[in-house]
């Protein structure tokens, strides 16, 4: 049987946006960092992005996601802390698998990360966090 993996990345990406947005959160939700990225930055960014993972049956995947928020600078951290706490509370979220159209369909507490300070070569706060899922997928 053929099955295809889901783009979680998209699906991901889709999902924080419309919170966001539903939540008065000020970012821009993407999976790849602009190539003219300049700081200050106009508002938030959070980027996410999936990792390569694993098969585990033969509908079902692991799946790593990273996840970097960039706000505020590296004196002032705070902007980007906040909402790196706040898009973890959304990636580990062990409700996910009950979203609508979610792929995903386990959690795996054991893949997810709190958010971490990254250096970063610009003047801007860089957080870094993880999640690990198992994902479902179609044929």
């Amino acid at each position: 049987m053929r099955v295809v993996a889901p783009d979680l990345e998209l699906w991901l990406t889709k999902h924080v946006r419309a919170l966001a947005a539903a939540e008065n959160k000020i970012a821009d939700v993407s999976n790849k960092e602009p190539s003219t990225l300049a700081v200050p930055l106009k508002k938030p960014l959070i980027v996410i992005r999936v990792d390569p993972g694993a098969r585990l049956s033969p509908v079902t995947f692991d799946i790593s996601i990273g996840a970097s928020v960039l706000a505020g600078s590296k004196q002032n951290e705070s902007p980007a802390k906040d909402l790196a706490r706040w898009l973890a509370g959304i990636l580990h979220d062990d409700a996910l698998p009950l979203v609508d159209d979610s792929p995903i369909a386990f959690v795996n507490w054991d893949g997810c990360t709190s958010p971490a300070t990254v250096i970063d070569q610009l003047d801007v706060s860089r957080q870094y966090l993880t999640a690990q899922y198992v994902v479902s997928g179609s044929w």
